[in-house]
């Protein structure tokens, strides 16, 4: 079909020009509905037509065809990402190679355009981070979000979206008065006062729990002093592995708005005093 002369390697994207072949004609509508779906932020009907490529092409190198890729081709330029193993979507308990199939919409009766994720799937690759992160430093974290990263990026479009609208409301839901008041575990001011969290920490506390897995999750809404010691955890990082992901997999950064606004104070019902958000200190 053609040729690609690499010139750029943008990690982990490789990007240069595209020699078309005679067979090209027959895919060139392929590649631009792609780019055009892409531009409307049609996930679905992306995966849907890249499925037709993927299923036609190969993309081959000095070393043999990759096992997996994920190619672009528009006005004479190219830009593909390869794997020398094939994408994995899960695997059942009897080994079985599985996809996540549900049709429950994300945020039920209310946007039934929005991507599709369930809580369980969710909480599945939540299960990634491997746990609690240590106190203060999340040790180990920055290398549990990019193994998480890694693993949404061979999911669909769609499902990667799906996990950051469920990392929103997940985030949402944990901005309560009763959690954001209380101060950082094992800090006092000055005087021998508690050390209170400002909007950022507690957004980055919030996230710790995330990280911590749905067990975790569950249990501080029963009994909020659970959420103490989440205090002196920060995972700021959760919040950014589907945006990389999504940039990894569409060669675009990712911009939209999830319907949940996660930062500290929006969920008015977690704070019913309208002059909440000035509870909090801009800074520590």
């Amino acid at each position: 079909m053609g040729e690609i002369v690499v010139e750029e390697t943008d990690f982990p994207w490789l990007r240069g020009r595209f020699i078309a072949g005679s067979a090209f004609a027959t895919f060139k509508p392929l590649f631009a509905r792609t780019r055009a779906l892409a531009d409307a932020e049609d996930w679905e009907g992306f995966d849907n037509v890249y499925e037709e490529i993927g299923k036609t092409l190969s993309l081959v190198s000095p070393s043999g065809p990759a096992a997996e890729f994920l190619l672009h081709i528009q006005d004479g330029r190219s830009w593909f990402r390869w794997s020398d193993e094939p994408f994995d979507e899960g695997d059942d308990e009897d080994g079985d190679h599985v996809v996540n199939d549900s049709r429950i919409p994300l945020n039920n009766g209310v946007d039934p355009g929005l991507p599709i994720m369930t809580w369980e799937r969710f909480w599945q690759l939540v299960e990634v981070l491997g746990g609690e992160a240590a106190i203060e430093t999340c040790q180990g974290f920055e290398e549990a979000c990019t193994r998480l990263t890694e693993t949404l990026a061979r999911e669909p479009v769609g499902q990667i979206i799906g996990f950051g609208e469920r990392l929103a409301e997940a985030l949402y839901r944990l901005d309560q008065e009763q959690f954001g008041t209380l101060p950082i575990f094992g800090r006092v001011l000055a005087d021998g006062s508690p050390f209170p969290q400002s909007d950022d920490h507690f957004l980055y506390t919030r996230a710790a729990v995330v990280a911590a897995g749905r067990d975790v999750y569950e249990g501080v809404f029963y009994d909020p002093e659970r959420f103490a010691p989440f205090t002196a955890r920060q995972c700021e990082l959760l919040l950014y592995v589907h945006e990389e992901a999504f940039e990894q997999v569409t060669g675009t950064e990712w911009d939209r708005l999830t319907r949940y606004d996660y930062e500290s104070c929006s969920n008015k019902d977690g704070w019913p005093e309208a002059a909440a958000r000035d509870r909090f200190p801009r800074r520590l």
